[in-house]
């Protein structure tokens, strides 16, 4: 008991004996008559209250006089109780407490409850406040029972430790942890944590009266993606992915939840071989088998359903068998959703591992084009949703009916006899060659939607076709199957990674193949009516964005002018002149706009694209802020150990920007293009650069443009270790001379416009 509690009940004590004094000396003594002292006083109570801490002793002090009056003379302790309530000393969760005769669960450590707030498989979360702070949080706690097993309380305290490691903007943190000690056989030792309390409401509650806006809904998912990519990287899979698990602020960011299925470092130790962890209708396939051995993607697959729910306001699976089937298409519930999204919640949900998304980064990046330009908050109220009349006709975002045209490559006459036939009868327009020179000719001047593409071909192989088309595609989203007779399981492996849609084993039947063939073109069908849909809603981004340009244009261009400073600051740690900047900008945006008028790239590179390069452009070596002068400035090579530490700026800088994006989410999709340009701008297409051996078109686009523009300037700047380059001799250096470095079908635009590069180094000089 601290001091003013004594103190209280002290004085409490002396009150009463006085009061029932003075009754018994003012009555007249006769011989019927008993003094009063049997009656019910209810100070015992109010000075438990107070000892506990249930009760702060400030509070009771504090009262007004009525206040005070009405507690101090309650004749009962209901009456009591009452009072403590009216006067807002107690809440009622407490009050029910007392009146079961729970005091001893009011206090937790240096915590008193105020309120429950949930109860999960795990604990029970209260409300409460810090006694000495008088801060609110979140305690959870195990329920106070005297049966709590080792098993369970090891896996609760593995949680707290666990969660406490976690420190990200999208994770509920964990503040304190601690055990309250037994006071009796009815009142048991009690385990607790605490974490920070957050107001808003879980996204179960959110979406189910009526659906998210489709912005709002991908930027939670999105949040929560982040959320897991921390979580994976400290080995913590949480199992137990969905909306009641992450809860909404009023600014509209995500908290994700309740870690208490989490599959921990260690738990084949505290586990329980055999049991089922997760909820249904959220949990992945493979989690019902065997919750021990899934891994990061078991949580894709929850945050996929999560997603489905915050679109559509029901849960897309009804049972665990239902899971095991396809994942049923949310833009059937609401048509608004873009094709390419409901693509990507497709591939989440998907019941087969190996096809969902590998990592919670990937499905983040996914999921990166349906995030709306600035911050999104909960609605105060949730109105019931209504298809928007002027939303995009779904004529526009459909592709052209004509029947799908096909490119069949074998040396077996009767091989492309059949499958002519065969797919002529299904409407299809087949053209076929029998070697891999005429396929490369053929279906590099055509635009065909798929490819039937034998492994043993005269001239040259198969797979060599296949890498020419995937260097150089004809069209966007081109299909190609293989098929071969005697290629071996790896071969076929090695293939498919090359870049192969899908394979057919000879011999096959007709039936294998319509199948197979309707099944690419159906995939490529889907993929081209989200290229179109994406580019409607670049459109109506750009129309928005002009609207408000007005009110945005002064925040862009101080923004814009923060970026040049910032790199300026770099520039002036090196020997690079303050003119390169300003030419890195100006070369990114001629060949960006150069690069739209290319085919493989027109739905992707557009006026929002090109500028949101041209902006992000400085920050490519950010990170060398963090390099030391001696290595960043010396004068001549450098050996393998400093060209180590040189290299790592583009993860430092990329690093840095990363977490800018996390605190400051309106931001999102500018930073995230100069995350793409630090850390990727030296990744060459040959997989020989680095950080991350990245190779062709896994490098970001981005990055890969501003790869040219880079290197193109820094041959023809002069340096103190080496001259400057002619623009002749720098243009034949970065075509012949550094074969593998650079995109190639981008290379051959650089090398069209090369003279418009001559002219930003003539006109900004050194």
């Amino acid at each position: 008991m601290d001091r003013s509690a004594r103190r209280i009940a002290s004085r409490l004590t002396r009150s009463s004996l006085a009061v029932e004094t003075s009754a018994y000396h003012s009555l007249p003594m006769t011989a019927s008559y008993q003094p009063p002292f049997a009656a019910p006083v209810p100070l015992p109570l109010l000075q438990r209250l107070l000892t506990r801490g249930v009760i702060a002793s400030e509070d009771y002090e504090g009262l007004k006089p009525d206040d005070r009056q009405a507690v101090d003379r309650a004749a009962t302790d209901d009456l009591l109780i009452d009072a403590l309530v009216r006067t807002r000393l107690l809440t009622e969760f407490q009050a029910l407490k007392i009146r079961s005769g729970r005091l001893h669960a009011l206090v937790l450590g240096n915590y008193r409850l105020l309120d429950h707030i949930a109860t999960g498989g795990m604990g029970i979360v209260y409300r409460a406040e810090h006694r000495q702070l008088r801060t609110v949080v979140a305690v959870k706690a195990l329920p106070p029972s005297a049966d709590v097993t080792p098993r369970t309380l090891a896996r609760f305290y593995q949680e707290a430790r666990s969660v406490g490691k976690l420190k990200h903007p999208n994770i509920v943190a964990a503040i304190d942890a601690g055990e309250e000690p037994a006071s009796g056989p009815d009142s048991p030792a009690q385990p607790y944590f605490v974490m920070e309390y957050l107001q808003g409401v879980d996204l179960e509650r959110a979406a189910s009266a009526a659906p998210l806006p489709v912005g709002l809904a991908c930027q939670i998912a999105h949040q929560v993606a982040d959320a897991l990519i921390e979580a994976h990287r400290l080995g913590l899979v949480h199992r137990d992915i969905k909306p009641s698990n992450v809860l909404i602020t009023a600014d509209g960011q995500a908290k994700l939840l309740d870690f208490g299925l989490a599959r921990l470092p260690g738990e084949e130790r505290i586990t329980r071989t055999g049991a089922q962890l997760g909820t249904v209708g959220y949990m992945a396939p493979e989690q019902t088998r065997n919750a021990h051995a899934v891994d990061a993607r078991a949580d894709v697959f929850g945050l996929g359903c999560t997603l489905y729910y915050a679109l559509t306001g029901q849960a897309p699976f009804t049972d665990v068998i239902a899971t095991f089937g396809p994942p049923p298409s949310a833009r059937t519930q609401r048509s608004e959703i873009p094709a390419g999204l409901d693509a990507v919640l497709s591939r989440m949900m998907v019941a087969e591992v190996d096809q969902r998304y590998p990592t919670a980064e990937a499905a983040m990046r996914a999921l990166l084009p349906f995030l709306p330009n600035t911050a999104v908050a909960l609605p105060v109220t949730a109105a019931p949703f209504v298809r928007p009349a002027a939303s995009i006709d779904s004529k526009s975002a459909t592709t052209h009916t004509a029947p799908g045209r096909i490119l069949i490559v074998d040396d077996q006459q009767d091989i492309r006899r059949l499958c002519r036939v065969a797919l002529g009868a299904d409407g299809l327009v087949c053209d076929e060659v029998g070697n891999g020179p005429d396929a490369v000719a053929l279906g590099s001047a055509t635009a065909y939607d798929l490819v039937l593409l034998d492994v043993d071909l005269p001239g040259f192989s198969g797979e060599e076709v296949l890498r020419r088309l995937r260097q150089r595609p004809p069209t966007r989203n081109l299909k190609v199957l293989m098929f071969s007779g005697a290629a071996s399981g790896d071969e076929l492996s090695r293939i498919m990674l090359a870049g192969a849609d899908d394979f057919l084993t000879k011999p096959f039947s007709v039936v294998q193949l319509r199948a197979r063939v309707k099944a690419a073109l159906r995939l490529k069908e889907a993929q081209d009516r989200s290229d179109v849909l994406n580019r409607e809603l670049l459109t109506v981004n750009a129309e928005l964005e002009q609207a408000v340009e007005a009110r945005d244009g002064e925040l862009i261009r101080a923004r814009n002018g923060l970026v040049l400073a910032l790199a300026k600051l770099i520039e002036h740690r090196s020997t690079e002149t303050g003119k390169h900047l300003l030419r890195l900008q100006r070369y990114c945006r001629v060949l960006a706009e150069a690069v739209a008028s290319v085919p493989a790239y027109t739905s992707t590179v557009d006026a929002n694209f090109i500028r949101m390069l041209e902006d992000a452009a400085p920050l490519h070596d950010i990170g060398k802020a963090a390099l030391p002068d001696h290595i960043l400035n010396k004068p001549g090579p450098l050996d393998s150990g400093e060209r180590l530490i040189m290299q790592a700026h583009t993860t430092i800088g990329a690093d840095t920007l990363r977490e800018v994006a996390r605190q400051h989410s309106f931001a999102t999709a500018f930073l995230h293009v100069a995350i793409d340009i630090a850390r990727c701008h030296h990744e060459r297409w040959d997989g020989t650069g680095y950080p991350d051996r990245l190779v062709g078109e896994s490098i970001p686009l981005v990055a890969r443009l501003l790869a040219i523009a880079d290197v193109y300037d820094a041959l023809r700047s002069r340096r103190v270790y080496k001259p400057g380059l002619s623009h002749h001799t720098t243009v034949l250096t970065m075509t012949e001379g550094s074969p593998g470095h650079f995109d190639p079908s981008l290379l051959d635009v650089f090398v069209r416009i090369a003279p418009q590069f001559d002219r930003i180094f003539r006109e900004f000089g050194e």
